[in-house]
């Protein structure tokens, strides 16, 4: 065959091999467009509805275009981009419903089953708090007593010769020789002799000599001695130059400050002794905490040595002052230790329950016709008497204020936690509206009491019976702000304070995180590698104790941030280890100043070195306005420059912060 006829043949197996392909291709291009064609002309027929919620005016064509990610971006140039993620713009739907007031938005039924909207009447009953406290078991200071010399004189021999030891009531504790003593017992035979002696003599002799005996009877008594040695020393039988000391009270040494041999002046110590059958719990209560206590309360509390299992106490005192650095007052809570368990020195986890009124004030009734210690809380009982521990006479709990009558308190109006949405310095719910043919919500602004548990306290801004959503109440406030209504959880008038504000057991929770934060920062400062590691471990322990729970949307976000920065895991191995730590550490406190501020009486400075690490330059927040440099401690400890402050929020000169959280003043 010849090369010609060859090539016609290959020519030919290709178009063969290759006709069903070109076909189908042809097939593909010519159903797409019948296709464009069909819909163009059927889409306004089958979307008429969807169309008209597109367009806000009705006449074809959108009002305004919004982001998809950022609704409140609204911009009326459909080629525009989002300013602040430069995502394509979408057309503003227009109100779904007919004859809405703007703040109120109707959903379809789908629509809210599809969004999870559920809700909840207000209501009003007295919901329960949960205050939780920290701190640790301490020794009852009305159960000490401290045993001292009365008179001068040498310790001969000390039975109780080590820290520990426990004691009877009337266990001997030691053996004095005094020679002031010695002389006084003889002063007392010698009175004793003479009143014998002057059984035929005038009256007024006898009355002196009775006087006098009554002298030296006295000064022994007052010389610590019992009834029973006054007694002996009277019949002759105390025939010794020693002196036995008694224990007063039952418990254990806690302190021993002589030694056998030491000669002590009147009034030196000899021992303390504690009795731990009744100790205290020294608690700790931020100022948003002490409306929900009272005196009497009864807390509960757990140690670890004890895990699983609780104990019962009653608040016996809280302190009538708040300290102006931590900004906490100081609760105690009076328990019965009989069964010796807890020990002083144990750190304790405690938890008061109480029930929170309209006005935040506490209903107890634990207490009520009984009887019980003004002094010592923990004595209680059914019907007067006098307190096992100091004899004063027991009082009516209703006297004490710690019962309240439930019929004279009114039950406070309540909305679950859930239902609540923080924004600026407002609080927010969604409430249905009733009689709507479809489920129609409305923003409302609202006035809180105290939080109980998992319920606020509300004291304006709704009524009894409204129901408020509980579930999907930020699905409803994005679909106000893509429906161009006013959302109440946007900011009014572009006047707002930049700072994301936060409720206040929030920022108040901060304070430990603040305060471990500055110790660490003055601990590089002053080259101690050990103290910084102390406050980086307090740091990240008091990160897991941060009240969160109520923060949503940019708060929560901004808090989040901060704590990834802040909870970082190991232990810096160097100093300079550790200072490289301390920069992320200080990039997630200064987020968190500038957020949300702080609450205290000082005013804390925003501080810059320009040299650290390579002239790359580094900020921090230190306590006064010396520079205290911890990035080069020692070396360079006064490098660097104030750059702005952080006033406590307290404070009426506070100045909302900056977004991005620095303040260069």
């Amino acid at each position: 065959m010849s090369r010609f006829a060859q090539s016609i043949g290959r020519a030919s197996s290709w178009t063969m091999r290759h006709a069903g392909a070109g076909i189908a291709l042809a097939l593909i291009v010519l159903a797409l467009v019948v296709g464009f064609s069909v819909g163009r002309s059927a889409a306004p027929a089958e979307s008429g509805e969807a169309a008209g919620e597109a367009y806000a005016d009705g006449s074809g064509a959108p009002t305004m275009y919004t982001c998809s990610m950022h609704p409140s971006v609204r911009l009326p140039d459909p080629d525009a981009k989002c300013p602040i993620c430069f995502m394509e713009l979408i057309p503003v739907a227009a109100d779904a419903g007919v004859g809405l007031e703007p703040g109120q938005l109707a959903l379809s039924a789908s629509a809210a089953a599809a969004s999870r909207v559920e809700t909840a009447e207000a209501a009003r009953f007295f919901p329960t708090a949960e205050v939780r406290l920290y701190g640790k078991v301490t020794y009852d200071e009305t159960s000490v007593a401290r045993l001292t010399a009365y008179f001068p004189g040498r310790i001969e021999r000390l039975f109780v010769n080590y820290v520990g030891v426990p004691v009877n009531k009337g266990d001997h504790m030691a053996e004095v020789y005094s020679p002031e003593l010695l002389a006084a017992f003889e002063e007392l035979r010698q009175s004793i002799a003479a009143a014998a002696r002057t059984g035929g003599g005038s009256d007024l002799v006898r009355a002196t000599t009775l006087d006098t005996l009554a002298a030296a009877r006295e000064k022994l008594r007052l010389f610590g001695l019992t009834r029973e040695q006054i007694e002996a020393v009277e019949r002759g039988e105390h025939e010794s130059d020693r002196l036995t000391i008694y224990s007063p009270i039952p418990g254990v040494v806690t302190h021993l400050a002589a030694r056998e041999g030491d000669y002590l002046e009147t009034g030196e110590p000899i021992a303390t002794i504690a009795d731990l059958s009744r100790l205290w719990l020294d608690l700790e209560a931020y100022e948003s905490q002490l409306p929900l206590l009272r005196w009497g309360q009864p807390v509960s509390f757990t140690v670890e040595a004890h895990p699983g299992e609780t104990f019962e106490g009653r608040v016996s005192f809280i302190e009538p002052m708040v300290d102006e650095r931590t900004r906490t007052a100081a609760v105690r809570v009076a328990v019965d230790n009989a069964e010796r368990r807890l020990k002083p020195g144990m750190f304790a986890s405690a938890v008061v329950r109480p029930r929170v009124a309209e006005g935040g004030a506490v209903v107890g009734d634990e207490l009520a016709g009984r009887w019980v210690s003004p002094m010592h809380p923990t004595i209680v009982k059914d019907g007067p008497g006098t307190c096992d521990v100091c004899g004063m006479d027991l009082v009516p709990a209703e006297s004490l204020g710690v019962v309240a009558d439930p019929e004279s308190v009114e039950a406070p109006l309540v909305v679950p936690r859930s239902a609540v949405l923080f924004t600026g310095t407002r609080s927010v719910v969604y409430v249905a509206v009733e009689g709507a043919q479809t489920p129609t919500y409305e923003g409302r602004e609202v006035t809180l009491g105290p939080r109980a548990g998992e319920f606020y306290v509300v004291r304006g801004g709704l009524g009894e019976g409204e129901r408020v959503v509980v579930s999907g109440a930020f699905r409803v406030d994005s679909a106000m702000q893509i429906a161009a209504k006013p959302s109440m959880m946007s900011a009014r008038g572009g006047g707002e304070d930049a700072r994301a504000w936060a409720p206040d057991a929030f920022v108040f929770s901060l304070k430990p995180v603040y305060a471990a934060y500055l110790d660490a920062q003055e601990s590089l400062a002053d080259d101690d590698l050990d103290r910084y590691r102390l406050a980086e471990a307090d740091l990240r322990s008091a990160i897991g104790f941060v009240d969160a729970e109520t923060l949503v949307g940019e708060p929560l976000a901004a808090w989040r941030r901060a704590a990834a920065r802040l909870g970082r895991d190991g232990s810096a191995e160097s100093i300079d280890a550790a200072r490289e730590r301390f920069e992320r550490l200080s990039a997630g406190v200064i987020e968190l100043l500038g957020r949300f501020g702080h609450h205290g009486s000082q005013t804390w400075r925003l501080a810059h070195c320009p040299m650290a690490f390579g002239n790359a330059g580094a900020d921090w927040v230190q306590r006064g306005d010396v520079i205290d440099n911890p990035y080069f401690g020692a070396s360079m400890l006064r490098c660097g420059e104030i750059r702005g402050t952080f006033e406590p929020l307290d404070d009426p000169r506070a100045q909302p912060a900056p977004t991005g959280g620095h303040r260069h003043d």
